[in-house]
């Protein structure tokens, strides 16, 4: 199960960090020199956090490079490194491939697991620019375009896509846990599966919408959609990362995705807006108005992603009628995905984290109703 982590709004996802020492991965030089782009300077390595080792730099030709190495179980690892080769097959055939852009493949090597493109420099995520508050409208526009470009592909030449369903929400956990992810689980991570495990009507509800995933119109999703999987450098177009789980899927997926991002960074913003110098309890109605405050910030941003989307995408709810129903129960989802995942760092579930596993909680039983809530524009067929 990926284990990636929303970054708290006063992280910079795009920062540097030490490098997994290159005598460890032979193969890095051996792919570079391959490709005949040199060999990695040793003043200019560094690489980026996350999941997978990886490598960024300038080589001895001049070209600057990032290498990931795609991490985990050989048969998974195997899966996700093909899906990349796949995504880069269906677009490099598809008339959208100018409109779709993302980070450019110069080369790979199956048996080692690694992916080598060309490196975005001076990029940063979309996380970055949110925690700065710089993700504005434009940049929502554009995330929008290019979802929506990437879900209108119709792949040439009968290319062959993997459809199998992606495995979270994990239906298996609600009922018991792994005992490899129960030993490894941190006391924060288990206080989170219990608020999960201890509510029927939350599992009636996932149930219920992997059943309506199922039956939903399928199009090429990227499947693990986050703000900081968007990257912009100055003077450069807003490219889409990390292709590890592209598939054939159902697109409210990717949309709730981005809309879940906003909702779970602004519940985690409502403590910091609250009176902080008192002394005295916050009221309710306090907690309330700076809830409604913050989530006043983030709508206009989900309501510009989903224009620009539908004006890319303009047959999108007459296809699928019940489209943002399915994306707001997702970002329902996507916040207990979230919550999830930062309780992996933490020993118990502070305030705004049961806020957002009651917001999300609310999103997955009320869709219908919660539509309005996420600023999507315009209405269901």
């Amino acid at each position: 199960m990926p284990n990636d982590t929303l970054a708290t709004p006063d992280e910079r996802t795009r920062r540097r960090i030490a490098p997994a020492d290159l005598s460890d991965f032979p193969a890095v030089p051996d792919l570079l020199r391959r490709l005949g782009v040199g060999s990695l300077t040793e003043e200019s390595l560094s690489a980026y956090p996350g999941r997978n080792d990886n490598w960024a730099g300038t080589t001895t030709r001049g070209t600057q490079v990032f290498v990931k190495h795609i991490s985990g179980e050989p048969a998974q690892s195997l899966r996700r490194f093909r899906r990349v080769l796949g995504f880069e097959q269906v677009v490099s055939a598809a008339a959208e491939e100018a409109s779709l852009p993302r980070p450019r493949l110069i080369g790979s090597d199956e048996v080692a697991r690694l992916l080598a493109f060309e490196l975005v420099a001076d990029a940063s995520s979309g996380s970055d620019l949110a925690a700065q508050d710089e993700f504005g409208t434009p940049l929502a526009r554009e995330a929008g375009r290019i979802l929506a470009t990437l879900h209108s592909l119709r792949p040439a030449g009968g290319a062959d896509i993997e459809d199998t369903p992606l495995p979270l929400p994990p239906l298996g956990h609600l009922r018991s846990l792994p005992w490899a992810l129960y030993t490894r689980a941190s006391a924060g991570a288990l206080e989170a599966w219990r608020l999960l495990q201890g509510d029927p009507a939350l599992h009636e509800a996932l149930h219920g919408l992997r059943r309506d995933e199922a039956r939903a119109p399928r199009t090429p999703i990227h499947g693990d959609l986050r703000l900081d999987q968007f990257l912009t450098a100055p003077g450069s177009r807003m490219l889409l990362t990390d292709w590890e789980e592209f598939r054939l899927g159902d697109p409210a997926r990717d949309l709730g995705a981005f809309a879940g991002d906003w909702l779970f960074r602004a519940v985690l913003k409502v403590p910091a807006g609250l009176p902080q110098d008192s002394g005295a309890p916050v009221s309710h109605d306090e907690v309330v108005a700076t809830g409604i405050a913050e989530l006043a910030r983030v709508t206009p941003l989900i309501a510009a992603f989903h224009d620009a989307y539908t004006q890319a995408r303009p047959d999108s709810t007459e296809q699928d009628p019940d489209l943002l129903t399915r994306a707001t129960a997702f970002a329902g989802w996507h916040l207990l995905d979230r919550l999830l995942a930062t309780s992996e760092r933490s020993a118990r579930l502070g305030a705004a984290e049961r806020a957002a596993a009651g917001i999300g909680r609310t999103a997955l039983l009320s869709p219908d109703a919660f539509v309005s809530v996420l600023g999507w524009k315009g209405t269901q067929a």
